[in-house]
């Protein structure tokens, strides 16, 4: 008996995406990579010398770029030697790895490494004057570590504080905003407005598009897309918080990042990593077999502040049946596979589709008879490259309603292409909807 032809459109791929990126100034030299959520991110540095006086000090400096420090702020960094060892070499002189970890004194946003000095010699800088305007304090971070004695020490000093260029307008995109009514974008402070048809968006263009990440094993990967509705509450599917063998996350497994744009960047001025309280199930979600009820509520343990960069979009209101809806295009965004094979992108991209009838979508392939319900409702183009693929669960399907973006779907399940096992976007999309999950979710937005 031939296996059922559809797929969770978020694959067990947590490999391809991990919570980690490389210093722009010191690329292969110096690596960013968030641990949890009590030390937050540290930098882990790598770094050879064939300096013949190894059993002496080795010292390390780091020179960082941060913003303007708390004025209680006492710690300005640290540096701690991690691994001094030597490897095999066929040269005439002999080679000494260093690993090293760097703790930062501010954490949103992160400093930028403009040098890293081994003994004395650069390994890599940047212009003296290339960050004075967004993150004007230069600190500078100095380890000494004796190879005889396994001691170190590590200090650090302010070395300069430059006059920061007047605000401009890219500057004020982050105030935290109070009163903001969902569904709305802040167009004031974005470049562009929004861009459809499977393109590229702005940030700050989708700014209810969340990112979640999932823990396997010692690796952060990321899972699915989701939808911020309200300062602690997020929509997405029920299957992201499943592994490959059908075994539910545990809730300390799971981040959320709100606000994010490049997955490779999650650390970008503006984006706040935030946590679940709770991971809620609907009570009529099945993944075996049959699918169906694939949402959950995600109730975060802090409150949001919203900005530009982070909105709610409004919850679908009213009885409307999904008839209402055949004919009409909603716009669904990710950062799902492309039409490249690209597991991931670093962007996300929008596209507009539309939805059709369930009768429409039944008889266009048999197997979605499996998969499709009275919570459900298809939507796509069928044309192979416009549409959610894998990657792109959890995230909302949108419908603007008196000028206010709206959740009505969410991205659940499509049938899968037998040559690449992936989604196959020359069938349609199956979206959960809304409409008949809003009083349950109402009860988590009840403070």
């Amino acid at each position: 008996m031939n296996p059922l032809p559809y797929l969770v459109i978020s694959l067990a791929v947590s490999c391809f995406a991990v919570l980690h990126f490389s210093s722009p100034i010191c690329p292969g030299t110096v690596e960013n990579i968030y641990v949890d959520s009590t030390v937050g991110w540290m930098g882990f540095g790598f770094a050879w010398t064939t300096w013949s006086q190894y059993l002496h000090n080795i010292t390390i400096a780091v020179n960082l770029a941060t913003v303007e420090l708390e004025e209680n702020t006492t710690f300005l960094g640290s540096i701690r030697m991690l691994h001094f060892h030597k490897l095999r070499s066929t040269e005439d002189k002999t080679r000494w790895n260093i690993n090293f970890e760097i703790k930062f004194p501010i954490q949103d946003p992160l400093p930028d490494i403009t040098a890293l000095i081994l003994n004395g010699d650069y390994i890599c800088a940047t212009k003296e004057n290339a960050y004075n305007s967004s993150k004007p304090v230069k600190i500078k971070v100095f380890m000494e570590y004796n190879h005889f004695t396994k001691y170190q020490t590590s200090s650090a000093k302010i070395v300069a504080i430059h006059t920061p260029k007047p605000t401009t307008a890219l500057d004020q995109r982050f105030p935290v905003v109070d009163d903001v009514e969902c569904g709305t974008i802040d167009y004031a402070n974005i470049f562009q407005s929004l861009v459809l048809h499977g393109q590229t968006i702005t940030r700050g263009s989708w700014p209810w598009l969340v990112s979640i990440f999932s823990y396997t094993g010692p690796r952060l990967g990321f899972q699915c897309g989701a939808t911020l509705i309200s300062n602690k509450v997020v929509i997405t599917a029920a299957h992201c918080f499943f592994d490959r063998y059908n075994r539910q996350l545990p809730t300390e497994d799971v981040l959320l990042i709100l606000g994010q744009h490049n997955l490779k960047r999650p650390h970008d001025q503006g984006t706040q990593i935030v946590y679940p309280h709770s991971i809620n199930i609907h009570k009529n979600y099945r993944k075996r077999n049959t699918i169906d009820s694939d949402i959950a509520v995600v109730v975060l343990a802090e409150v949001v502040r919203f900005t530009t960069f982070i909105r709610p979009a409004c919850l679908w209101k009213g009885s409307e049946s999904k008839d209402s809806l055949v004919g009409l295009n909603g716009v669904t965004a990710g950062w799902g596979r492309d039409e490249h094979g690209n597991f991931f992108t670093e962007l996300p991209k929008k596209a507009e589709i539309p939805v059709v009838s369930d009768e429409t979508c039944l008889r266009s392939h048999d197997a979605f008879t499996k998969i499709t319900s009275e919570v459900t409702f298809c939507a796509g183009w069928r044309n192979g490259t416009d549409g959610p693929c894998n990657g792109d669960s959890g995230g909302g399907l949108m419908f603007e309603r008196e000028g206010r973006w709206t959740l009505r779907g969410v991205v659940s399940t499509s049938l899968t292409d037998r040559q690449s096992n992936l989604c196959d976007l020359k069938e349609y999309v199956v979206f959960t909807d809304v409409v008949s999950f809003v009083v349950w979710i109402e009860t988590f937005l009840v403070e």
